[in-house]
């Protein structure tokens, strides 16, 4: 019998006590649902402030794609003015192997440096989790273990929980953004947020430069590595910065048709 006539037919009145079959199981194929649509963080039509914060979330994307490039170009001539710029990991480093050669009095300076390029963006994550609460802490955490738990002590403590994992944030090796979004759907004002995310910053950015100045000419020739191969060195960085992402979406993808076979 033909698709459509054998629908036909089962959709008729009485049939499906006819035929033995239950009527509530005689479903057409699923349609898509609202939860499965694109996702948004807000409900409804967007606000202006809604708009603005995704406007800040992408500029902050591409602000970090950007700053790849400029990673080998400045690391063994403007080490500083690259911390300053994107306060990373590695431009820290490396602002504190040359500070070695100038005495202890720059570390300060490199460790202040840092400061503006790490904190640069964490306020719109802040932002973000006030205005859509949990569930941008979950999205920005893909429904991972570690954001649930993060999720789980929020809805427990409120502030009491958002001040020190805001402080300690800077200190872990994963991204801090859940815990910034969280902190902003408990309630944590922004001033106190700046302000303990700037002291965790400061700590992360000591141990850096102190790691830097402690490895000296060696941190030096490895910053004149990195950019005599400067090619290679962006290869490298985006390769870090993209495959992680790939992989997470990839996931997220994954466990959403599961998900929806399951049911």
């Amino acid at each position: 019998m033909p698709d459509g006539a054998r629908m036909s037919v089962l959709d008729s009145p009485g049939t499906a006590d006819t035929i033995g079959v239950t009527p509530s199981i005689i479903v057409a194929d699923p349609a898509p649902v609202a939860g499965q649509e694109r996702w948004r963080p807000w409900h409804g039509r967007p606000r202006a402030r809604d708009v603005t914060c995704c406007l800040m979330i992408g500029i902050s994307a591409v602000y970090a794609i950007a700053m790849i490039p400029l990673t080998p170009e400045f690391i063994a001539s403007r080490p500083m003015l690259l911390e300053l710029l994107s306060g990373s990991n590695s431009s820290i480093v490396a602002a504190g192997s040359f500070a070695a050669l100038h005495g202890k009095g720059r570390l300060l300076l490199v460790v202040g440096a840092a400061l503006p390029g790490m904190l640069r963006f964490d306020w719109v994550i802040w932002w973000a989790g006030r205005l859509w609460g949990r569930r941008v802490v979950e999205k920005l955490g893909s429904h991972s273990p570690r954001t649930a738990a993060v999720v789980a002590a929020a809805e427990r403590q409120g502030t009491r929980f958002a001040r020190p994992a805001v402080l300690a944030s800077a200190l872990r090796p994963v991204s801090g953004a859940p815990v910034y979004a969280a902190a902003g759907w408990v309630g944590l004002p922004l001033v106190t947020f700046v302000i303990l995310d700037a002291i965790g910053c400061a700590a992360w950015a000591t141990v850096l430069a102190i790691c830097g100045y402690l490895l000296g000419d060696r941190g030096v020739r490895a910053a004149d590595l990195v950019a005599r191969y400067a090619v290679l060195s962006i290869a490298v960085l985006l390769v870090l910065a993209i495959v992680p992402h790939l992989w997470h979406a990839r996931q997220t993808r994954r466990r959403s048709v599961t998900q929806g076979s399951s049911l």
